[in-house]
């Protein structure tokens, strides 16, 4: 795949989840102008993330049976009309459904980038290699949201913050129309039909497996994105700092991501995408602990030192658990970046929701407890890739579609 065709895929993942986050440092701004409310604030947030995870599954499907790339291109068109009509919204309720119209458009683009990288790998590793690009770029979109949003809204207005997407959307179209070609359904790649009309043996625990990586790429951006909008509006309520000061005070968490999520790839293809999600989970988990401890501390340096540490997690686990659901059912690459996004966006919308409806309760002490349920999640990992290796010979088996059975070493195979 020609590598200005995997940028334009990544620019895709990265502008969806940039939206999640940049309108964060705007709000009060938006509420300022249009009279939202705490209401209208959590709607603005939520009616791209609600519609963006309840669409991911049938764009998913969609891309399996008539071709990712179509579902791309449409999903690019979608997101800029949405912007658009984001930058030029009146009223909080015409704000608010055109930020659903670019929720359509991020799922289309989301599941369709993610499912055209993973056809293209020729194995479990490139694959990884690929995802790890890919959740690596579009994870510096998290912690640079506050940032670029809070540059866009001090130099002009909120409505800044949408323009941002149209120039990036025509650029990332043109490698994405001109360097690949429309594609249609093709069978299932991994496992044959059973006599009862289904996969091989291998489906089940696959399955289990998907339905594993989902959960937890939910609890990461629940964890996330809550934490995310109860700092960026502490920063700016509680320690007075202007939409551009609280974007750069979220700055460390940005540095880290690229390069921890890139080496992701990496350490999974040594150690497993289930220990590599661990080793993300704990240290995430243990910046969420960090965070709330020095959240509400005089100085901010204590609580900078828990950002780096909380993005070096976040950078690990996004690409490893994103591998987990693309390995479990490779034959079916549109509905496992659907089913993993949707939980992702299911469980960052729920973040922001929960987290807002919470926002009396002391700061520090949710994030403490968020912290707690990484930790937790890390448990059930290391389980899954104790089930994956025998632990007498570290061998992992799997069940070839002819019903075979393939031993290998690499910590991969799923």
């Amino acid at each position: 795949m020609p590598r200005v065709l995997v940028l334009g895929l990544c620019a895709g993942y990265f502008l969806v989840l940039l939206d999640v986050t940049v309108v964060n440092v705007a709000l009060p701004q938006i509420n300022s102008d249009l009279q939202a409310g705490q209401s209208g604030m959590a709607g603005v947030v939520n009616a791209y993330t609600i519609v963006l995870a309840a669409l991911l599954l049938p764009f998913g499907a969609i891309g399996d049976r008539w071709g990712h790339r179509r579902v791309v291109v449409f999903g690019f068109l979608c997101f800029f009309v949405g912007s658009l009509v984001c930058s030029l919204s009146p009223t909080i309720t015409l704000l608010i459904a055109s930020r659903a119209i670019q929720g359509a458009g991020a799922a289309a683009t989301m599941a369709g980038t993610l499912a055209m990288l993973s056809e293209s790998a020729v194995d479990d590793r490139e694959r990884s290699k690929l995802v790890g690009l890919w959740a690596a770029l579009g994870g510096i979109a998290l912690p640079l949201g506050p940032v670029l949003g809070g540059l866009l809204v001090d130099l002009g207005n909120w409505r800044a913050v949408f323009w941002l997407n149209l120039p990036v959307i025509l650029l990332a179209l043109v490698p994405i129309i001109v360097h690949s070609s429309p594609s249609t359904a093709r069978g299932p790649r991994g496992g044959q039909p059973s006599a009862a009309g289904g996969l091989s043996e291998s489906a089940n625990p696959s399955r289990t497996r998907l339905v594993i990586a989902c959960i937890v790429a939910g609890l990461l951006n629940f964890c996330v994105l809550g934490s995310l909008f109860l700092l960026t509006q502490n920063f700016q309520d509680v320690r007075g700092l202007s939409p551009l000061q609280a974007g750069l005070a979220t700055l460390p968490a940005l540095l880290p991501m690229p390069f921890f999520g890139a080496l992701s790839g990496t350490i999974s293809n040594r150690l497993g995408v289930w220990t590599t999600s661990a080793l993300g989970l704990i240290v995430s988990g243990l910046g969420l602990g960090l965070m709330g401890l020095t959240v509400s501390a005089p100085s901010m340096w204590a609580l900078w030192i828990a950002l780096v540490v909380w993005a070096i997690g976040v950078g690990t686990l996004m690409p490893a658990i994103v591998a987990a659901a693309m390995h479990a059912l490779p034959q079916k690459p549109g509905f496992a970046s659907g089913a993993g996004s949707t939980a992702r966006n299911v469980g960052g919308a729920a973040g922001v929701a929960v987290f807002a409806a919470l926002h009396e309760v002391e700061t520090g002490v949710l994030m403490a407890a968020a912290g707690v349920a990484m930790v937790a999640a890390a448990v059930v990992c290391i389980q899954v890739q104790r089930q994956r290796v025998q632990p007498s010979t570290g061998l992992v088996t799997s069940m070839k579609g002819n019903g075979s059975v393939a031993r290998s070493r690499s910590p991969l195979t799923d």
